[in-house]
């Protein structure tokens, strides 16, 4: 099986520091789909040189909202820090499983999914990957496509 995106511990773990240090007053699930949207979440999920060339978050954060995208944060519902590192961390975890871009992922299913995602948190952040992968296919269906997730990672 050649993977075009494959797990990545680090990064994953760095765009949950990134979610968890986002201001308080801030719209994130607005601020995360646009993130999935953009030119630089595309560069970090694609090449391996934007991976370890980001020796820390703060340089895609630059890049996504000042350098690259020009994304400017808008006022709304932050959520807690718990509740944005699941959700940076399983919104990755749907890259490697359903081997899409976030770009993709987000223009399929649309900002609507991230919304009832993190209605859901209080169930999915004690499943592990498998489990949520399941019941996110129950709700919300696969790409057309794509038959089933790859089942890289089950944490």
């Amino acid at each position: 099986m050649n993977l075009r995106f494959e797990y990545n511990l680090t990064t994953v773990r760095k765009l949950a520091q990134w979610a968890t240090a986002l201001p308080d007053n801030i719209d994130f699930l607005d601020y995360w789909y646009n993130l999935s949207l953009s030119e630089t979440k595309y560069k970090i999920e694609s090449s391996i040189a934007n991976k370890i060339n980001a020796f820390h978050w703060t340089r895609w954060k630059e890049d996504f909202e000042e350098f690259v995208d020009g994304y400017e944060p808008k006022a709304g519902d932050s959520f807690n820090e718990e509740e944005r590192e699941w959700f940076a961390m399983y919104s990755q975890y749907l890259v490697y499983e359903l081997q899409m871009p976030s770009r993709e992922i987000a223009l399929y299913y649309g900002k609507d999914m991230y919304a009832k995602l993190m209605q859901c948190w209080f169930k999915y952040h004690t499943f592990g990957t498998n489990l949520f992968m399941d019941h996110f296919l129950e709700k919300f269906g696969l790409p057309k496509g794509l038959e089933k997730p790859y089942r890289l990672v089950n944490i």
